[in-house]
């Protein structure tokens, strides 16, 4: 193990930093995993993003190791501020940066830097994925089980690169992602003697589509595990996602459909019971889950200054819309706290099991992928029948009403039923970098976020109201500063973002 994790170490810095002093040090034959046991080890230890072993108490700070991506739903619409008395702790804190849109969203509230180590996190994941594909290929002993090992492997280096190329870069634009700058590509398990650039968007999307298209063929016929276990569904819903924004719609709705034939039974609300977890392995909608979960951290309870969803979101969800009591609730304070994985120290409910907040993957979003490719193909029969199947599960029969429309407000509500599910599920931020891009109905919105504070027998004061403006180069997060000088600035940076000091 120890000489494995020295490869895919050795290759995080090649990639990172450019060390080639390495490589008159290292053997090329040093040893791999030597049984389909041993690689599976590799796999979860390595390639799988972590799990919380104890959920923290107050931050997801406690526990780094687990936090992925944690500012990912911090950024958008559906977010903003609560305040309602003086305060000591703050759940913004944690991500003031990337709440507030700051040059440096690296930043605390003294604009001091603070260490991210997502990027080299993830790259590292992404170098052992490299070296288990190897491997598999590689072995004989099982050849199920290898088959196996390297369908999760190529899915979990697929996912990895969705989210980079989606936090990092530009959306994939179908005129000009042969030219946009992505992130740095690399697939190959042996250490390379040079710098990494960044790969073109398209080159990276084509490369996800490539490792998908391979893992859908590992795992046939192979019978799924665990929810933390990628699976065939997995597979299709991740390509679902990513051919729907390529804008290739009829690859995302084939597919989608895929996903909601093997699994077609959705949660109904109706049954929800109150103080429980939306997000459950038992639900019936759950595919696949790693990684740790900020969002029951950002939104704390009974917070006098913390996070709450924003008005806005709230508007787009009807009166009698079941998903109001299962994914959100009012706690002591008064503040609108979200809820799909539950937790209270109020009514004493602490989770054994921590379900991701990013990568929870369920088959509500098929319904809902399904519903915006055919929208956007023009066939709004499939698009309402998939938007009426996960409405029906989502209000009581006295209150569902079917929807029946077309054209341009077929599209407007597909996008609208899509936020009120998936709200801080991680695609809110992505979707609306990838609708300011669509071919033919772009949505380009301006972002408002205020931050304010309070002090003992003074009204709140409004420090200051942000806004993110269509085509803000905020919408990039910074390539990190660390990356950039290890490579000798072989990787080119983003657009400067404004600075909103205040």
């Amino acid at each position: 193990m120890k000489n494995f994790k020295n490869i895919y170490l050795l290759a995080v810095c090649i990639l990172l930093a450019g060390c080639s002093k390495f490589l008159e040090e290292q053997s090329q034959d040093l040893a791999y995993a030597t049984s389909w046991q041993k690689l599976d080890e590799v796999m979860q230890g390595e390639v799988y993003m972590k799990h919380y072993t104890t959920p923290p108490n107050t931050s997801f700070k406690e526990d780094t190791k687990a936090a992925y991506f944690p500012w990912l739903n911090v950024m958008d619409d559906d977010i903003t501020e609560y305040i309602s008395a003086p305060y000591y702790l703050s759940n913004i804190d944690d991500v003031f940066g990337f709440y507030t849109w700051q040059a440096d969203p690296f930043v605390d509230l003294q604009y001091i830097p603070r260490t991210d180590d997502t990027w080299s996190k993830v790259y590292k994941s992404i170098n052992a994925a490299n070296i288990v594909i190897a491997q598999a290929d590689k072995l004989q002993d099982d050849i199920q089980q290898l088959r196996r090992i390297k369908g999760e492997a190529l899915f979990l280096r697929a996912n990895y690169y969705f989210y980079l190329v989606n936090t990092y870069a530009s959306a994939y634009q179908p005129q000009t992602a042969t030219k946009d700058l992505g992130v740095p590509l690399k697939t190959t398990e042996f250490v390379e003697d040079k710098f990494f650039t960044r790969s073109t968007v398209d080159s990276v999307y084509r490369q996800m589509v490539s490792d998908l298209e391979s893992a859908e063929n590992c795992f046939q016929g192979i019978p799924s595990g665990t929810l933390y276990h990628v699976n065939l569904n997995a597979v299709n819903l991740l390509q679902s996602r990513i051919y729907l924004y390529m804008q290739s719609w009829d690859l995302a709705a084939a597919a989608a459909d895929k996903v909601i034939a093997r699994k077609p039974t959705l949660f109904s609300l109706t049954d929800y019971k109150p103080r429980t977890s939306f997000f459950a392995a038992s639900s019936p909608e759950s595919i696949f889950t790693q990684g740790g979960n900020a969002m029951i951290y950002l939104m704390g309870e009974n917070r006098t200054k913390s996070l709450t969803p924003s008005p806005a979101l709230m508007k787009v969800y009807d009166i009698n819309d079941l998903r109001r009591g299962a994914f959100f609730e009012t706690d002591n304070v008064g503040k609108l706290r979200y809820t799909k994985m539950y937790r209270s120290s109020s009514n004493g409910v602490v989770p054994t099991e921590v379900y991701s907040d990013n990568n929870f993957l369920r088959n509500a979003e098929a319904y809902l992928n399904k519903a915006e490719a055919a929208a956007m193909l023009g066939n709004s029969q499939d698009a309402n029948t998939a938007l009426n199947t996960l409405r029906k599960a989502r209000f009581d029969a006295v209150s569902f009403v079917a929807v029946n429309l077309t054209g341009k407000a077929l599209i407007d509500f597909v996008r609208d039923e899509r936020r009120r599910e998936l709200c801080f599920e991680g695609h809110r931020w992505f979707d609306l970098k990838r609708y300011a891009v669509n071919n033919d109905y772009p949505y380009r919105p301006t972002i408002t976020h205020t931050y304010s504070q309070i002090d003992y027998g003074s009204p709140v004061f409004v420090k200051a109201i942000l806004t993110l403006l269509p085509g803000d180069p905020a919408y990039l997060i910074p390539i990190p500063k660390e990356a950039i000088v290890f490579s000798q600035g072989a990787l080119i940076q983003n657009p400067v973002r404004p600075n909103r000091a205040f």
